[in-house]
């Protein structure tokens, strides 16, 4: 059995992709079919919501598992727990001709599309599921340009500097000066012992044989 969706840009409802899926497959296939249609990256978490003919969004199929903690708020509020899209098939949450769902991506721009069960269709042997079946509209760019200038990617983790090689040629020159300059006070200190020992020496008081007068 084949699913056919129209996959509709919220703010605009003249862009939108028809995707066909087998019945069998996982949200988390749908979902890749999504961005892959609107030329959108595939970083980003997103969530489909089971929805009403209203577009209201009831439960949630999320792409990366829900922390312990969104769980138990969830269960306070007798919501059920967020289903993960790799376990979730398509026909165990489709009982309606004309099923909805709300689809978010990126939670942080929330990019928000309206999804409609358009038909079931017959499967093609030959054909590779899911598939864009119809494309409609040039889809916006996903990310932003302020005055020309790319887009400030967040979340992203930097290694701390390393010191700078003029720094670290700075430091060993340094190094190697102050070495010197060691060596150099040392070998003046064993130089001056030298001396000292030597002009000890030279200086040592001369044994004098000792002056015997003749008696008379």
């Amino acid at each position: 059995m084949i699913y056919r969706f129209r996959v509709t840009f919220e703010d605009n409802e003249e862009i939108y992709r028809e995707i066909e899926i087998k019945s069998t497959q996982h949200f988390e296939d749908f979902h890749h079919a999504i961005v892959q249609s609107i030329s959108f990256d595939n970083i980003h978490n997103a969530s489909f919501f089971i929805s009403d003919d209203y577009w209201r969004k009831g439960d949630e199929i999320t792409l990366r598992p829900a922390t312990e903690i969104d769980n138990n708020e969830r269960k306070k509020q007798n919501l059920l727990p967020k289903g993960q899209m790799h376990k979730s098939k398509l026909a165990s949450l489709i009982d309606d001709p004309h099923q909805k769902f709300v689809y978010i991506y990126d939670p942080k721009t929330a990019w928000t599309f309206q999804i409609e069960l358009l038909k079931i269709v017959p499967d093609d042997a030959k054909a590779v599921y899911p598939k864009c079946a119809k494309s409609v509209g040039e889809a916006p760019k996903q990310y932003k340009t302020i005055n020309g200038l790319p887009p400030v990617i967040e979340d992203e983790e930097f290694d701390e500097a390393e010191p700078h090689s003029d720094d670290e040629a700075y430091t060993n020159a340094h190094s190697d000066d102050e070495t010197a300059l060691l060596e150099g006070e040392e070998g003046e200190e064993a130089e001056g012992e030298e001396l000292s020992d030597a002009e000890e020496e030279d200086f040592d008081a001369p044994e004098f044989e000792g002056h015997t007068e003749d008696e008379d």
